[in-house]
């Protein structure tokens, strides 16, 4: 009788677990990608010098972080484990398709004048 009433407290409490630990993924978005710019005083064949910081202000690892960056050029040698640019434009990797931890963040400089509105436009969230 006992194991009659004690399967289904465990069931339930398995369910609970399950729908609180998917609720803390839903908490994390692309709103949690943040990207700095600032202006250095550096300059690289006649154009300002940009340093990127970004961030996953999420507890979550975001992976395969694309960038938006249609149109993006740059006069600096840049590392392209950190950012690739791709000339068909679009969207760009950043940190080579590896999560962006929160704590960790990636940071690059391109040189370029305007800057470029470098904004998040996809990724992929791990919660455990």
């Amino acid at each position: 009788m006992q194991s009659k009433i004690l399967l289904p407290v465990i069931l339930g409490t398995l369910l609970l677990f399950c729908i609180s630990n998917r609720g803390g993924a839903t908490k994390c978005n692309l709103k949690n990608i943040v990207v700095t710019q600032t202006e250095t005083s550096e300059w690289a064949h006649g154009m300002s010098v940009y340093a990127v910081t970004v961030k996953n202000t999420c507890d979550c690892p975001q992976s395969n972080v694309m960038l938006a960056c249609d149109g993006f050029n740059t006069t600096l040698e840049m590392d392209p484990l950190k950012f690739q640019y791709r000339v068909d434009g679009g969207l760009c990797p950043l940190n080579n398709g590896e999560p962006v931890v929160q704590g960790h963040d990636v940071n690059f400089k391109y040189a370029w004048d305007p800057p470029f509105p470098l904004q998040p436009a996809k990724s992929t969230i791990a919660c455990k």
